[in-house]
This record gives C-alpha cells, structure tokens and sequence, in this order.
C-alpha cells in the first residue's frame, strides 16, 4: 500500500511539472507580446468617416429594397444603391472575419427597419451633409450627385404613381417601366399635363431655397468660359424649342413656345456675366425629322437631358452659392426631360454629373470613375 502511495506521490510530482513547464513557456510566449505597447489602432480620419456614412446609408437602401421585394418607391433604387456603394468603396468592416451572430441572438424585426422610402431620404440627408462640409471636393461631387439622383428617381416614382392613378396603361413585360400620363394627340385641343413650367430641386430636409433661381449672381466662380458655353446651349435650346413650336399645335405648341422663353431668359441672365456675346440669331438644329412627333419629343429631350448633364457636371468643386442654382438648373432640365413621350426608367441618370464606366461583362459590379460628363466648357 505505501509502494502505492509513493508511485502515485511521483506522478503527482511529475504532473505538476509538466504543468509548471507549460505555464512556463505560455508566459514566456505572453511576455514577448507584454514587452512593449500594444500597436495603435489607426483611427480613420474626418473624410474616411463621412465616406463611410454615406456608403451605410446607401447599404441601407439595398436593404430595404429586399425586404420589400420590389422596388416600390424608384425603379432601380437597388441597382442604383449598389451603384454608389461601388465607388465609395463599400461599408467598413472593421473585423470582417468574425463569426457570425449565434443562433437565437436577438434580431430586429422587419415591421421596425425603415422602408424603402425612408431609406432613400436617410441617404439624401446624408448625401446634403457630407457635400457641404467635407474637406475632400471628389467626395462632397460625388455626394451632390447622389442627392440629385435620387431627387429624381422620386420625381419619377411619383410622376409614374400618377400615371397609374389616372389609369394610365403600363408596358406588359414585368421589367418595363410605366409611362408617363399620354398627352394629348398631334392636333387635339385636349389639355394636356403642362410641363413648360421650370421646377427646383428639392433637398431632402424640405427647405426649398424659394429665391432661388436657374442663373448665377455677381457672386459666382465660374470661368468666362464655362459661362459663354452654357449661354450658347441656352439660346440653342431657345431656338430649338421656337423651330419645333412651328410644328406643334395647340397645348404643345404654346409648351414649346413657354420652354423657348423660359431658356431665353436663362441665356439672357447667362450672358449679362459675359465680357462678349457670343449668341447668334440662328443655330443648327439637331439631326431630327421634324415633321416626325417621336423624332420631335427625342429632340427635346437630348436638348434637356444635355444641359442637365452640363449643370450637373458643374456641381464639382463648386460654391455653396453656385450649387444651388446649378441643382435647380439641373433638376429643372431633367425633369423636364422626364415629361416627354418616350422617357422610360432606363434613361434615368446614374451618378448625374460622373461618368459611370461599366466594366466587360463579368460577375463583379460596374464601377465608376469620378471624372465629370461632358462638361461645359
């Protein structure tokens, strides 16, 4: 019984140093981390956060998009959405490979998470607050240019919601998009919806700058260049819209004849900055068939959705003064563009202002670059 003992008196002996060397070395193993102080964790600085805000917002949208199967308030919002997340990097992960959160955690429940409709103005508001006050101009572009997208994405969701309210018809393919409320026929006296009429662009908090015009003030940067090129669109636009006036009757005519002033006085207000007029009396009309209605209503809108591309693309590194009549501008030609025959969700812009290069077809998502449309000069 005590040989016993003694054997099991060693083993006891050995096990505790067998443990003690292993303890031994785990510290050893610790000290060489203890020695000195724990690396910094790199804190991301102001224009990091802001781009990741909106990044989360837009993240947002997508969401919301699926949860409610469709998109029930802008055709494309997903797509879109997904669009800007691609080039603004995605959403940060700080810890990218952690598990997953375990079965049974608590979750949030669908009737608690914003609709689609919340979300796209969650991301406007943090589109208008990152464009006035970030530091870095190619992100405050790029978040102006998200505002204006979805600006008019809703203007579209809700001119397309009209449409069917007033028992419009609808394309039958399940991804074609409603057209706008018909206008009257070539030669009828029934009214029309007027659509001569200029509209502002309307910021997400509501706050619709009244005052605000479609021209610049004494107070803006752009150059005599940038300004003698938008005086030229302006009066060819005007002229454009007295060539097709002559074509049209009634309602449509007197449209046209509204919209030919409306960009005159643009034009006139345009020039008056000017050390030079360069109008002219007479401008080539674009290639169109004039005796033709749908080649008439394709003339108005790459004449619209040409100055919007040109004010859009202006809303780069620009004055909080000078963006505000250049989002007005912009909207106003889009929208405008929007009220033609013809006009479907597929020519809604993309990041308005950028040019969005898509990629060869390949499983990735498009990307964009931040190098402005056409531009004005």
């Amino acid at each position: 019984m005590a040989g016993l003992e003694w054997v099991g008196s060693v083993s006891v002996r050995t096990s505790v140093a067998v443990l003690a060397a292993l303890a031994a070395v785990t510290l050893v193993g610790c000290g060489l981390r203890w020695e000195g102080e724990p690396p910094a964790v790199p804190s991301p600085d102001a224009v990091t956060v802001a781009r990741d805000s909106l990044a989360a917002a837009e993240a947002g949208i997508v969401e919301a998009a699926k949860r409610e199967g469709a998109d029930a308030l802008a055709v494309g919002a997903a797509a879109a959405a997904e669009t800007h997340l691609e080039v603004l990097g995605g959403v940060y992960v700080a810890y990218p490979f952690a598990p997953a959160s375990p079965e049974g955690a608590a979750t949030v429940s669908a009737a608690s998470q914003p609709t689609l409709a919340a979300a796209i103005a969650a991301a406007r508001r943090t589109a208008a607050s990152v464009a006035s006050t970030s530091v870095d101009p190619d992100l405050a572009f790029l978040a102006r240019s998200i505002d204006l997208e979805w600006a008019l994405r809703e203007r579209w969701a809700a001119q397309v919601a009209a449409a069917e309210a007033a028992g419009a018809r609808t394309e039958a393919p399940a991804s074609a998009s409603p057209t706008p409320p018909p206008r009257a026929a070539e030669g009828s006296r029934e009214e029309p919806a007027r659509d001569a009429d200029p509209v502002r662009f309307p910021p997400a908090d509501g706050s619709i700058a009244v005052a605000a015009g479609f021209a610049p003030d004494e107070s803006t940067g752009l150059t005599q260049g940038t300004l003698t090129e938008l005086t030229l669109r302006e009066d060819e636009a005007r002229f454009a819209y007295e060539t097709l006036a002559a074509q049209e009757f009634g309602p449509r005519r007197d449209d046209a004849l509204a919209r030919a002033r409306l960009h005159a006085e643009r034009s006139e207000a345009l020039a008056v900055f000017l050390d030079a007029d360069p109008r002219t009396p007479l401008y080539q009309v674009r290639n169109a068939n004039l005796l033709e209605p749908t080649s008439r209503r394709a003339l108005e809108r790459s004449l619209e959705a040409d100055l919007a591309t040109r004010y859009a693309a202006l809303l780069d590194a620009v004055s909080p003064q000078d963006a505000t009549w250049l989002f007005n501008a912009a909207f106003d030609a889009y929208a405008r563009a929007m009220r033609t025959d013809g006009f479907s969700a597929v020519d809604l812009p993309t990041l308005p202002g950028l040019e969005v290069v898509v990629s060869a077809p390949t499983p990735a998502p498009a990307s964009a670059s931040l190098a402005p449309s056409p531009s004005a000069g």
